[in-house]
């Protein structure tokens, strides 16, 4: 499909800003990020793998979707079912679709039958900054965490009052409307963003996909809100309401004639108090609820509900930030209650799961450390603990080498251990849960050397992962498919990442390579690419800011076995993107996907989108 060669070279140039001259204008500031250590600290001092994605940057881009801002981003792959509002698959650093906790505000919101957040219905509109950890988590955020967390933060308020409104309309029907406020007044900071996104689609599955092609139309439709408010009690004591909600309709091909859809609502609500008792100790306590409910409808069946899927988690979270002299210390326990409400039998519904966890930061001359430790226990399969270890040196101006080792595990999900139940007949089912089932875990290691200076910013990293007790599928002597602990997978892997300004050029450039097999049959892990590469370019001139991006994705498989004729064959879509600042506080967008009406898959039988055009304007005060 392409040469590894050409990618290198491409990737080289657009970080070759690292020999500028000082005279190079400066970044606007040092990002901060949060999610890679649980308390605020500039990117360039996190000994992580990490990336920080803000506002402007996904508004000047004109992207459509969340799952099209990820997938530019290094070690990143995403797998979509179809069209706007189907299933899409996070694989980070080559792991498991489930293997990466998605977080919005903190707020785990999610589905414990599937063990996966319907990213697809969390809209755009609502994000004003995404932070990506790639790497072993566990330490911090407990199970499932094996691959990376993808945190999601909604608008706050801040200052004077600012509205914001948008509209767009595009290809295949789509359209989006967006209006919001935010600011503060005395003691109130508050925010309120309200969304919808509508659009005709187009037939989720090809006719070569072997069940359920139906070559109609899939539309979908998705109406949402984000709100907080926080209220300052006292100077230091804050206390704070958040709220979150989506309600998407997504049709689906599952029959040959008329319609079959999904109904998928997602909320979160959280109350936190945050206080700084004194200079060396914030204590932050927060409840949150969130729900993940899923149902799906079908002509064929009157127009009744075919399925019911519900998952409701209930955490409490307690953290102390601890600034001392000998280094930044986060102690912290959280309890989290989940229940899975279903239209089938399972043979449990509920669990409990209890963790404490521990983090220390030091800084001390050149040097950089970052520690962490955690306990999980779980009623369905006890106890765990994870820990994380990383280094780093900086031995010259802007450069840093860091080291890190680090512990993971995933938890079965309810799908795995109790669906369907154990005593049914087989010929009701194709496949069988395990009760006894064990916790994926695993061990990952990795070497990395970052640049950081001026309006450069360079990484290169290497990492190994070796992932135990693979959940997967076996066929046992009655002929059913049943769920077991197998040995293990290999993960290596090598991200290169730059971004620098050229003659007043912005580029960006990324490049993943990747060997992820399963260690029992050296079969390569299905969906995973072993090349990709991202690259942007954007230029201000006067009023207009123009734009292009390039994704290359290299030859996958789809299955387990690596069946040839379920090869995905290798792509490279080109975008491009416009702005134009016509008034103080308005823009007219354009954008345009997919410029060359590239055909290509990302899953097995289902289609993606060719080429669309979008126009909008854009209003932010």
């Amino acid at each position: 499909m392409f040469k590894l060669q050409t990618c290198a070279a491409l990737t080289a140039l657009a970080c070759s800003g690292l020999a500028l001259a000082d005279g190079v204008p400066q970044f606007a500031g040092d990002p901060v990020i949060v999610t890679a250590g649980r308390i605020a600290q500039p990117l360039s001092k996190t000994l992580a793998d990490a990336t920080v994605i803000t506002r402007d940057e996904i508004e000047e881009s004109g992207a459509q979707t969340l799952q099209q801002v990820l997938s530019r981003q290094a070690a990143v792959t995403i797998a979509s079912n179809g069209g706007p509002g189907t299933t899409s698959s996070i694989f980070m650093r080559g792991t498991n679709n489930s293997h990466t906790v998605v977080l919005v505000d903190g707020m785990r919101i999610s589905s414990a039958t599937s063990g996966t957040t319907a990213i697809q219905n969390i809209p755009l509109e609502q994000i004003e900054r995404i932070e990506i950890l790639r790497g072993p988590a566990s330490s911090l955020y407990g199970a499932d965490a094996i691959g990376g967390v993808i945190q999601i933060f909604t608008r706050k308020g801040e200052g004077a009052p600012r509205f914001n409104a948008g509209f767009e309309a595009g290809s295949r029907g789509t359209g989006k409307l967006t209006a919001g406020v935010d600011g503060k007044s005395g003691n109130t900071a508050y925010s309120l963003q309200l969304s919808h996104a509508q659009s005709n689609g187009f037939s989720a599955k090809s006719s070569k996909n072997e069940f359920g092609y139906n070559p109609d139309k899939d539309g979908y439709r998705n109406d949402g809100y984000a709100a907080n408010v926080t209220q300052t009690l006292a100077p230091g004591h804050d206390l704070t309401l958040r709220l979150f909600q989506t309600f998407a309709r997504a049709d689906f091909d599952q029959n040959l004639v008329g319609q079959d859809w999904t109904d998928t609502r997602l909320t979160g609500q959280s109350l936190e108090s945050r206080n700084r008792f004194t200079d060396l100790w914030t204590s932050t306590l927060r409840f949150s609820h969130s729900q993940d409910k899923q149902e799906t409808f079908s002509d064929a069946a009157g127009g009744q509900r075919n399925s019911l899927y519900q998952t409701t988690q209930n955490e409490w979270t307690w953290q102390n930030d601890l600034t001392t002299a000998w280094g930044n210390f986060v102690l912290g326990a959280t309890h989290n209650d989940q229940k899975v409400e279903s239209s089938d039998l399972f043979t449990k519904n509920t669990r409990a799961q209890y963790a404490g966890f521990a983090t220390y930061q030091l800084e001390k001359g050149k040097s950089l450390l970052q520690a962490s430790l955690r306990r999980d226990h779980d009623d369905q399969f006890g106890g765990k603990t994870t820990g994380k270890l990383d280094y780093g040196y900086r031995f010259a101006d802007g450069w840093l080498a860091r080291v890190g080792y680090g512990t993971a595990y995933k938890a079965p999900t309810f799908n795995d251990l109790y669906y369907p139940p154990t005593d049914m007949p087989k010929y009701n089912y194709h496949y069988r849960s395990n009760p006894n089932l064990k916790p994926e875990s695993s061990l990952n290691s990795e070497l990395a050397l970052v640049y950081s200076k001026n309006a450069s910013r360079f990484s290169l990293t290497a990492f190994h992962n070796q992932v135990s007790d693979l959940i997967a599928s076996t066929t046992t002597a009655d002929g059913i498919d049943t769920r077991i602990n197998v040995s293990r997978a290999t993960i290596r892997g090598l991200t290169l990442e730059g971004a620098t300004m050229v003659a007043g050029v912005d580029l960006g450039a990324n490049l993943t390579l990747l060997d992820a097999r399963d260690d029992g049959t050296g079969h390569r892990l299905e969906r995973r690419p072993r090349q990709s590469a991202n690259f942007t370019a954007s230029k201000e001139l006067g009023k207009w800011t123009l734009g292009a991006e390039q994704q290359i994705v290299s030859r996958r498989y789809d299955d387990p076995v690596n069946t040839e004729s379920k090869a995905l064959h290798g792509y490279g879509v080109t975008n491009a993107f416009a702005n134009y600042r016509f008034a103080k506080s308005w823009t007219a967008t354009a954008r345009v996907d997919n410029l060359f009406d590239r055909e290509y898959e990302t899953a097995y039988g289902y289609n993606t989108g060719g080429l669309g055009a979008f126009i909008g304007v854009r209003y932010s005060q």
